[in-house]
């Protein structure tokens, strides 16, 4: 495999290769080094079309619930992506299993089985390659959606991530990955589901979701949800898990807790 720093993100490679949104050609920032690229797009709106930062690392890098997101230089991606839509904050509480959908897709048609851990992880092996991060801001009486996604590319270790993870590398060795292509992929697929999404909800894509359902027939902790151990259900068409406890069920939002399961 070629030394990473030969496959360094390159604007001529990335943004020739990437379609229009909604007529509006997309803008591209790329940094050798930033706070945050969802930081960076939260703070720096430009126009109605799809705005695309991506960096070699992160200083603050964060995942849901302000947990650091380890980001090494030149070895993974770390991509955010926004866009201005009509629709209001609650109809964009589910967002982020479509955001995983397209991820999987994409990662899939690599080779690789990836599953989406509700609501917000990917999943090769049972360890966790990737994270999603949708925050939001209210411009101009409009949303402004960032979509931040962080995965472990070519990362072999790394001491300071206290859970088990992956990399496409460790989980495929011989297959020489370009970033720069990955990224094209990436936001194209992605940004062809937004118009779907906003059209149809999330009621389009439950069944897609449910069918990389990594938390399914698990018995999953909350413990802000209740003292017993449940097992995880399918997702329903408004994003929320369905949890079988013993003595009840459950519906929780992604909003509300955080699940761990037990392997």
């Amino acid at each position: 495999m070629k030394d990473v720093n030969q496959n360094k993100l390159k604007q001529a490679k990335i943004l020739p290769f990437l379609e229009k949104y909604k007529g509006f050609s997309p803008n591209l920032f790329i940094f050798e080094e930033i706070d945050s690229t969802n930081t960076y797009l939260l703070n720096n709106y430009s126009g109605d079309g799809i705005c695309i930062c991506t960096a070699e690392s992160q200083t603050k890098g964060r995942g849901r619930g302000s947990k650091r997101w380890e980001s090494p230089k030149y070895e993974n991606i770390y991509l955010s992506l926004s866009f201005i839509t009509s629709l209001k904050l609650k109809d964009f509480s589910s967002f982020s299993l479509v955001v995983g959908i397209s991820l999987a897709e994409v990662l899939n048609s690599y080779g690789f089985e990836s599953k989406l851990k509700w609501p917000n992880d990917i999943f090769l092996n049972g360890k966790k390659v990737g994270g999603i991060l949708v925050e939001t801001k209210e411009v101009n009486s409009r949303l402004l959606v960032v979509v931040g996604i962080g995965l472990n590319i070519k990362m072999k270790l790394n001491d300071d991530i206290d859970r088990e993870w992956t990399s496409l590398t460790i989980e495929k060795p011989k297959l020489n990955i370009d970033r720069n292509n990955l990224i094209i992929e990436i936001v194209n697929n992605l940004q062809s589901f937004i118009p779907k999404f906003e059209a149809e909800g999330f009621n389009y894509f439950v069944d897609s979701f449910n069918k990389l359902n990594f938390l399914y027939g698990k018995q999953i902790f909350s413990e802000n949800i209740s003292d017993e151990p449940g097992v995880a259900g399918d997702v329903n068409e408004d994003g929320t898990l369905n949890i079988n406890f013993i003595s009840k069920q459950m519906k929780i939002g992604s909003g509300e807790v955080s699940v761990k399961f037990k392997k």
